[in-house]
């Protein structure tokens, strides 16, 4: 796992947030497209790059079974829940 430091919190926390809505609201996960808008970020490049990241943190899994790919793991549930 990369030690590094999150590039930009706030935008994480948010991501990760509209994730889990999205899931227990719409029942699948939703894009990268969407994930992008709901953070203010105007590029799918940058939404993917924050994605990564957050996967090298442990904060999310890829799967390669399915185009909307992205899955919040328990750590940041628990992350999340202790934020506030």
């Amino acid at each position: 796992m990369n030690s590094r430091k999150p590039r930009n919190k706030k935008t994480r926390d948010t991501i990760l947030r509209y994730m889990m809505t999205f899931a227990d609201e719409q029942g699948k996960q939703p894009s990268v497209r969407e994930i992008g808008e709901a953070a203010g970020l105007t590029s799918t490049s940058t939404t993917a790059g924050y994605l990564r990241r957050m996967v090298n943190e442990g904060l999310l899994i890829q799967s390669t079974q399915s185009r909307r790919n992205y899955f919040i793991t328990p750590n940041a549930m628990t992350m999340l829940r202790h934020a506030g």
